[in-house]
């Protein structure tokens, strides 16, 4: 034991060892590198073939916003149908670059509302307030959409909820859906056409074929508001025609187009403005004592879609909101004067809205919130074709609706214009989100 002879060569054959076997580890590592980086680079280009999946998807359904319930033929709550094509490949290129599928449902089954973050979609809700939701019926506004990318054998799926936002269920070519439908009109310029009028007819002469609605319509739940309303309508002079309130098949004129209705709600007006307000294009805050004034709006539009002083056009329609103070009863926040018009959403909140000189807007017109209303003074043409909804929260404020019927002016439903408004807005209007990939 004490013979120390001979260890150098044990020493040196126990190095040669060590090193040979990290040699021979290395050696082995360096083999599998290049299949390691294929399936890294496979598993980053299959999430990719996924994420494109779901922008088609998005594409189909930022599209086809009224057809979502026909993409849902078909599908279960927990078991989705495919969209488009199945194993569809990119455009221009074949299946060795990646395929995808995508199928969507209904967010009705158990566990869903973990991913939309609301209830099971089993009620009557804003996308459908006639029926309840389900398999095939989408009511809520959300549905769930998975997307699966294959590339080289492997496979990525993707799954995110698609919600919409759609406008409110129109009425009335003026809906007072609130707690307030004080109106004044003097004079007899002033004309409420629940009518189908598209775009192009003159006031008075509607050639739309959708079905008509009231020409004034009020808080299904405060029917006094009605006979306010029937009252005001005999001291003026205005001229109301839609909705016959007796026979809802026929069209009639005067205090019968005037109703009481619940199909439009407060609630729903203001949900509806919380949805869109982030994605206006154009954003007024208005401040104390203040008032924003604006003439010849939309005389930029020729030179200039982006600029402030245009909001909107037919062919590009915009998402306008100006929002006052509550705490300053019938103060006017917003003034337009001149020869005035744009087209989309024009949202009015917490305060009024004074309209002068001639005026033309192509959508939707919301006045809501504490103290607001709508004023048409002084002569001109002003018409609003599509709808307007004024949703006052504070009773006993303001005048909700005024005309001094000195001008050529009123409100015309038109189904053109907001199905223009809700088609041209569609990929603001809906949005993709809570991603889970496995």
């Amino acid at each position: 034991m004490r013979e120390e002879r001979g260890m150098a060569l044990v020493l040196t054959l126990m190095v040669l060892l060590t090193l040979t076997g990290l040699v021979l580890a290395l050696l082995s590592a360096s083999g599998f590198e290049p299949q390691i980086s294929r399936n890294h680079s496979h598993a980053v280009r299959t999430r990719y073939v996924a994420e494109a999946g779901l922008e088609y998807a998005y594409d189909v359904l930022a599209t086809n916003v009224g057809a979502w319930n026909s993409y849902l033929v078909g599908a279960s709550c927990s078991q989705g149908v495919v969209l488009g094509a199945a194993q569809a490949s990119f455009p221009g290129l074949a299946n060795v670059y990646g395929t995808f599928t995508v199928s969507v449902r209904n967010d009705c089954g158990a566990g869903d509302s973990l991913l939309t973050g609301v209830g099971l979609d089993a009620t009557t809700g804003p996308c459908d307030p006639s029926a309840a939701g389900g398999a095939r019926r989408d009511a809520n506004c959300r549905i769930i959409v998975t997307s699966t990318g294959t590339l080289g054998g492997m496979t990525r799926a993707i799954t995110a909820v698609v919600s919409r936002t759609v406008l409110p269920l129109i009425n009335g070519a003026l809906a007072f859906p609130g707690v307030q439908a004080d109106v004044s009109i003097g004079g007899s310029g002033l004309s409420i056409d629940g009518r189908d009028t598209t775009m192009a007819d003159r006031p008075g002469s509607p050639t739309g074929t959708a079905p008509a609605v009231y020409g004034i319509s009020v808080n299904g739940t405060l029917p006094v508001l009605e006979a306010q309303v029937e009252s005001a309508l005999a001291r003026g002079g205005a001229e109301v025609r839609g909705k016959d309130e007796t026979t809802s098949s026929a069209t009639g004129s005067g205090t019968t187009t005037v109703r009481s209705d619940g199909a439009l709600t407060s609630r729903a007006v203001l949900d509806f403005v919380v949805a869109v307000m982030p994605k206006a294009d154009v954003a007024i805050s208005v401040g104390l004592g203040q008032t924003y004034t604006v003439d010849n709006l939309g005389s930029a539009c020729a030179t200039d879609l982006k600029s402030s002083r245009c909001w909107g056009t037919t062919s590009s329609p915009k998402i306008v909101y100006v929002g006052g103070s509550p705490a300053e009863a019938g103060r006017v926040s917003l003034q337009i004067e001149g020869d005035s018009g744009g087209a989309g959403i024009l949202i009015v909140e917490n305060g009024a809205a004074e309209i002068g000189g001639s005026f033309k807007w192509n959508g939707l017109v919301i006045a809501t919130g504490t103290n607001v209303g709508i004023r048409y003074l002084g002569g001109g043409n002003k018409w609003i074709y599509g709808a307007t909804i004024v949703n006052e929260l504070h009773g006993g404020a303001v005048a909700s609706f005024t005309s001094d019927g000195s001008g050529n002016e009123g409100i015309l439903y038109s189904r053109e214009a907001l199905d223009l408004v809700q088609s041209a807005l569609s990929r603001r209007l809906v949005t993709v989100y809570h991603w889970a990939d496995r």
